[in-house]
Order: structure tokens, then sequence, then C-alpha cells
């Protein structure tokens, strides 16, 4: 055999040499994902758009009730001027006070009168993001897991889900439920769902639209991570690695094009 035809032949082996190598390395940069769990509010809908500012002014019109000085209208003004600054309600209670002159001795009444009011906000007519039943249906097919993890009063929280549809919806596996007296939180309910689904947090990816809340969970037990920029509190920095979520979206169904294989082991 001549050096030419040796060399030949060698050249031609060494793409398919790395066209392997390429697609090892292709499979470690995609992890396998079983379980993706969802946030609901501002996650799956428009909660911003559909409820936050009703429910503002329904704390606004309990605070001037509980004996803050002040018209609703008044209140709601510098409720809103305080979400603009910061959207926590832990910080917009405070400004509230502050603003308005409110002695300590009166803040906790006032503020847990707004707390009630801002959660229970009656349900009426809500709509899922385009896009969010068909990330859902896919998911399923693929035969993963879904969760939705709503977070509030939860009452108001299950009118949610129902108004949605989300109920009956068949490619939900089941929607778990943290409340705002923190009995169930949602770290709580993650370790529930690495007990009972999927036992390998790098298995599991959590969508979700607040750093410190579902993200935060998310990333201290192990999972993937992908937060939805938008919606109440789309201007709200993480405050640390803890809270960075690996991949921001700004729609769910941005979801199916993360670098991830969706489906069983």
């Amino acid at each position: 055999m001549t050096k030419a035809k040796r060399s030949s032949r060698s050249a031609n082996r060494r793409p398919r040499k790395s066209a392997r190598s390429a697609v090892g390395s292709r499979a470690r940069a995609r992890p396998l994902i079983t379980t993706v769990v969802f946030d609901l509010d501002d996650t799956l809908y428009d909660c911003f758009g559909q409820r936050v500012r009703a429910a503002h002014l329904r704390a606004a019109e309990a605070m001037a009730s509980a004996g803050l000085p002040a018209s609703a209208e008044e209140i709601f003004r510098v409720r809103m001027r305080a979400f603009a600054i910061h959207p926590q309600l832990t910080r917009i209670d405070e400004h509230v006070c502050e603003q308005l002159g409110v002695q300590l001795a009166e803040r906790e009444k006032l503020v847990r009168a707004a707390r009630l009011a801002f959660f229970t906000l009656p349900v009426g007519k809500l709509t899922l993001f385009p896009g969010t039943l068909a990330v859902l249906r896919r998911l399923k097919q693929r035969g993963v897991r879904v969760f939705v993890v709503s977070f509030g009063d939860p009452e108001i929280q299950h009118d949610k889900v129902a108004a949605l549809g989300l109920d009956r919806e068949p490619s939900i596996d089941r929607v778990f439920y943290a409340d705002t007296a923190h009995l169930v939180t949602k770290e709580a309910i993650f370790r529930s769902i690495l007990r009972k689904a999927e036992r390998d947090p790098g298995r599991v990816l959590v969508v979700g639209d607040h750093p410190s809340s579902e993200i935060k969970a998310g990333k201290a037990l192990g999972m993937h991570t992908a937060r939805r920029r938008g919606g109440e509190f789309a201007r709200l920095e993480a405050q640390g690695p803890e809270e960075q979520a690996d991949f921001e979206i700004s729609k769910i169904d941005a979801v199916l094009k993360l670098p991830f294989k969706f489906g069983q082991a």
C-alpha cells in the first residue's frame, strides 16, 4: 500500500472519530430532564396584568378601613409608587406606613389587614399565556412528569387553578399549594417531589419568575432552574448566586428550547 493511500484512509477515518466525540459532547451538554415543576403566577399566566393591580387597590381599601388616616385612592397611589421601586410586599407595606406617618404600634394591624385583602382578592376570569397548554402537553407526550406549584391563600389559589382549567388538565400530574402562613413552603414541596417522583435533583427543572422563592429553593436542592423574566417581579434582581437562575426566558414556550433532553431515563 502506498503512503498516499494510507494517508487518504487516515484522513477519512478522522472525521468519523471527531463526529462521535461531538455527539458525546452534545449529550453531556444536554442533561436529561424527567420532571418539570412550574410556578403558577406570572409563569403560566399573567398574574400581574390580571390580578396584581386590583389586589393592591383592595389592600389600600383595607388599610383605610382599618384606620389609616388617608383615602383608599391616596394609599393606592403610594403603594404603586413603592411597587415601582421594589415589588416585594414587605417593602411596599413599610413604605406606605413611613410615607403616611403610621406609628410603629399601629403598623402591624394595618399591614395584616392589607395582606389579608391582597391575597384574598376574589378570582374572576383568568387566561393562560399563549402556548402554555402546548408546552405542558408536549412535555407529557415525551414522558415528562409535570407539576405546578401555587403560592398564596389556599382557597384563592385553588380558585385560580380552576379558573385556568389546570385542575382538569391531563398533562399535569399534580398541583401543589404553598401557603402564606408558610405551613407548606415551596422548598418543602420540592423535597416531597424528590422523595416521591424523581430522586435525582439533576433531572428536575424548576420554572418560575421569583428569584428569592422558587428559583432559590430549586437551586438549594440541586435542581436546574429557568426564570421567566416578566410580570410582578420582572425588575427584581437576584441577590446573589443562590438566586441566579441557570437560564432566563421571556415566553413560556422557550422552555422546550432549553438545552435539555426531555423524557424518561
